[in-house]
């Protein structure tokens, strides 16, 4: 039997098509949300439309098409876990933020040699220098005082040490206090070292060991962080935070935080400010 012999078509080259963008697959995202709420305590079962979007967009820049996948990569990769924290606890502040509840923490700080203050979380650090800067407009040296700043953002970590901040950080803070405390660069203002000898930054996380091995403090500054948490971290977190405090040491939380019951501290008010003290 005799075929027709086809004459064999031309071979095309395929290194320059782009191939067609993969398809995400969604599988896996409670998954995930249960992961993040597991290992840093953030809820985020509210926001799922919102965070989905986020997620996604995070998954294909780095090539990950479903969240199933991401939460198997997560289980041993500790710089796209890194990287998955950083996205999901971004937080904006500036300096002098809640002035009136940051001078009624100095005023107790004055009266305590060599104070020993916790910003937990600290973000990029403003919560922080405006600490510093305000006890030493108050006449204390920075030898007499110190401040740590922890977060688990570890992009926040890095730009609180570097100290440099944007107009918009330093919007509260009038020109005297710009000229004294800072170096102006371009539209950006870096702090100028000298005055801040006794700040310090480092990247941990609340609910690992290492945070409790950071020594003992008279004052915690927590604000705005666990409004994002259920009753039971809430719970555990402020625990914590009373295992690291001095007898009578003092809690500053922010306005919406609100905390469950608990053996640990008292609330106080001053001024329609509040304020808690560690049950000694």
């Amino acid at each position: 039997m005799l075929f027709w012999k086809r004459k064999k078509e031309p071979e095309i080259a395929l290194k320059n098509e782009v191939a067609a963008p993969q398809e995400f697959n969604t599988f896996g995202l409670q998954d995930l949300l249960h992961y993040i709420k597991r290992e840093i305590g953030i809820d985020l079962f509210s926001k799922n439309s919102v965070i989905e979007t986020k997620l996604r967009l995070f998954c294909e820049r780095k090539e990950i098409y479903s969240f199933r996948k991401l939460f198997e990569a997560l289980q041993h990769d500790r710089a796209l876990r890194q990287d998955l924290i950083d996205l999901v606890t971004v937080n904006e502040t500036y300096f002098y933020r809640e002035e009136s509840q940051l001078d009624l923490a100095v005023n107790f700080a004055l009266s305590i040699p060599n104070v020993k203050i916790l910003c937990a979380p600290c973000a990029s650090g403003e919560e922080v220098y405006s600490l510093s800067m305000m006890l030493q407009e108050r006449r204390r040296e920075p030898r007499e005082f110190s401040i740590t700043g922890i977060d688990i953002n570890s992009e926040a970590i890095e730009k609180a040490q570097k100290g440099l901040f944007s107009e918009r950080s330093l919007h509260k803070l009038d020109q005297r206090l710009k000229e004294k405390f800072f170096t102006q660069e371009d539209r950006f203002y870096r702090a100028k070292r000298e005055y801040f000898s006794s700040i310090s930054f480092t990247k941990v996380n609340i609910f690992e060991h290492e945070f409790l091995s950071l020594g003992k403090f008279d004052i915690i500054f927590s604000r705005n962080m666990l409004i994002y948490f259920d009753d039971d971290f809430r719970l555990k977190t402020i625990e914590r935070f009373a295992t690291l405090l001095k007898p009578e040491g003092k809690l500053f939380l922010g306005h919406a935080d609100i905390i469950p019951e608990n053996p640990y501290f008292i609330k106080h008010t001053d001024h329609r400010l509040s304020y808690y003290v560690k049950k000694s």
